[in-house]
């Protein structure tokens, strides 16, 4: 049994809880539709933003799977959310050190502050993207 180490900026990291196996794979566009095809299982990754556009904060997300993890390990990041109607909520500021959780199903969206290393754990499978129009 050999460990393996990885950079985790280039690496994501599939969490298969039914063949109980954790399996690296190296951050690119074919690895992003590999786990959005996947259902059931996680995928960890982290990111280390320097610029707003880093985040897409011109698009919502939604996992329609599970509950998304955000972990912020350094910076500054705010989080907003959406109703179920589509009202966009205050921003949440989360700073280093913070987590937070986003619940099944909402959507959301990230806004840069300040350059930070965030880690996340997201629901494979089905994630949704959604143009952000001002105020929507």
């Amino acid at each position: 049994m050999a460990v393996t180490l990885f950079d985790p900026l280039d690496t994501l990291v599939r969490l298969d809880s039914e063949a109980r196996k954790a399996s690296p794979l190296p951050r690119s566009p074919e690895a992003w539709r590999e786990i959005n095809r996947s259902q059931g299982e996680r995928v960890i990754g982290m990111f280390a933003p320097v610029d707003p556009k880093d985040l897409h904060p011109e698009k919502w997300e939604m996992h329609p799977h599970g509950d998304e993890l955000l972990y912020l390990l350094e910076g500054a990041i705010d989080v907003v959310i959406a109703d179920e109607g589509g009202c966009e909520h205050a921003p949440l500021p989360l700073r280093a050190g913070q987590s937070c959780l986003v619940p099944v199903g909402t959507w959301h969206r990230l806004l840069l502050r300040e350059p930070s290393r965030l880690m996340f754990v997201t629901p494979a499978g089905g994630t949704r993207m959604r143009p952000w129009l001002d105020g929507s």
